[in-house]
């Protein structure tokens, strides 16, 4: 028997479902055992689940020490993009994202036994992957035609990570608004937000920040910079990614990327600047606290403080697709890179967001990144009652809807709301 296998970027996941604790017996067959039934109970269920999004999962959710044979929790389920309404009896579940080897397989469920050993004791071992955190489970379609049917067609999704982790991660740890006054900028993005400006941090650095959740913001006046003769401002990085290790990370890029210079070490922090193939600036850093995670503000502005996808304006979307997937260690989805954004997959916090649109349409702006709101009518209305320029009014497409602001450095930020979506 043959398999298919792929590697794939699974995103965040929520499903709704029944759940039972499973305990693993060789004595009965799989077309006749707990699981079977509890499938047995759930599909006639399934139409009471609301937001449903398509596909159906067997999660098998095993604890931490969890040994072969022994009981895990076993969860029939639909995948939804929101909870409401979960019906009697049911449970709601959510999962991160990450990398998964996703085997498929054809025939009737009894020998859904040899997928596993397959996965187990031939690809598994002869890749240079191993076992990684997050969920395993079993996706089901319209190709699954039933329990004995031998053209039955079901996927295994086994979570993995690479033996050799790379240095440089899958997040944007940071972005960089590159601005000529600090105190006026952190004034604007201040009141755009309902925060309170922090006159500590402006303290005569070149820097103000803030610390948002998932993804931080970062005003640069390079003040510093500025007198250098040999500084240039198109060498401004605008993402931080975070690296494990400052001096491997080095190592790494300076055969995937062109590299700006050496490492710049102070106290708790050290980075680089490379830049990718079109010339866009980015930045390499480590942090001794880089892995914080900081909570979302309450504050009175619909515009929450939290960024939801930065923006890489690229000409070539196939080349820049194939780079940056290729940098993070990912797999690249060809499909998608036909289209004119490519959402880089990260770990957490902002989307990275390769954008051909600025280049196709010969338009002379860029978009810095977005802001996230559960409101975007009320947003527009905050930014307005703040005197805020607008470059562009609301826009709605389907279930994403955003206007877009100029700060006082002429920098365009989009807010954006899309309805459903997994925050």
């Amino acid at each position: 028997m043959s398999f298919e296998t792929r590697i794939v970027w699974k995103e965040p996941f929520k499903v709704v479902g029944q759940k039972i604790r499973f305990t693993p017996s060789q004595h009965t067959p799989p077309s006749e055992n707990e699981i079977a039934l509890l499938w047995q109970r759930f599909n006639p269920r399934a139409s009471e689940i609301r937001h449903y999004n398509g596909g159906n999962y067997g999660l098998c959710v095993f604890g931490p020490d969890m040994e072969p044979g022994k009981p895990f929790d076993y969860i029939a389920a639909a995948g939804v993009s929101a909870f409401e309404d979960i019906p009697d009896s049911m449970t709601t579940e959510s999962f991160p994202g990450g990398l998964y080897c996703v085997v498929q397989r054809r025939g009737p469920i009894n020998e859904i036994g040899k997928a596993f050993g397959y996965y187990r004791e031939v690809w598994l071992p002869n890749s240079e992957y191993e076992c990684g955190p997050g969920v395993e489970f079993e996706y089901y379609d319209d190709r699954y035609k039933g329990n004995y049917d031998p053209e039955s067609v079901m996927e295994l999704w086994f979570p993995i990570r690479r033996k050799n982790r790379l240095p440089i991660e899958n997040r944007v740890a940071s972005l960089f608004v590159h601005v000529t006054d600090l105190r006026r900028a952190a004034d604007w993005y201040n009141r755009l937000l309902g925060l309170p400006l922090r006159e500590e941090r402006l303290n005569g650095g070149p820097v103000y920040w803030f610390d948002f959740p998932g993804t931080g913001l970062v005003l640069d006046s390079d003040t510093f910079n500025r007198v250098n003769p040999e500084w240039s401002e198109k060498n401004s990085p605008r993402i931080m990614f975070a690296v494990s290790d400052i001096d491997e990370a080095y190592s790494y890029l300076k055969d995937k990327a062109n590299v700006l210079f050496e490492p710049e070490r102070h106290g708790s922090m050290a980075y680089f600047n490379f830049s990718d193939p079109e010339g866009n600036v980015q930045m390499a850093c480590w942090a001794e606290d880089g892995g914080v995670n900081h909570e979302l503000p309450i504050t009175e502005s619909p515009v929450l403080a939290r960024i939801s996808g930065a923006f890489v304006d690229v000409k070539d979307m196939k080349s820049a697709a194939a780079w940056y997937t290729d940098l993070l260690g990912l797999p690249l989805d060809e499909r998608t890179a036909e289209q004119t954004v490519y959402a880089v997959p990260v770990t957490k916090g902002a989307s990275l967001l390769l954008d051909q649109n600025r280049y196709l349409n010969q338009e002379p702006f860029s978009v810095l990144f977005m802001f996230d709101t559960d409101d975007i009518q009320a947003s527009y209305d905050y930014a307005a009652n703040c005197g805020m320029e607008f470059h562009r009014e609301i826009e709605r497409h389907g279930e994403v809807s955003f206007f877009i602001l100029k700060d006082p450095d002429e920098n365009l930020i989009m807010v954006c709301q899309m309805q459903g979506s997994a925050q």
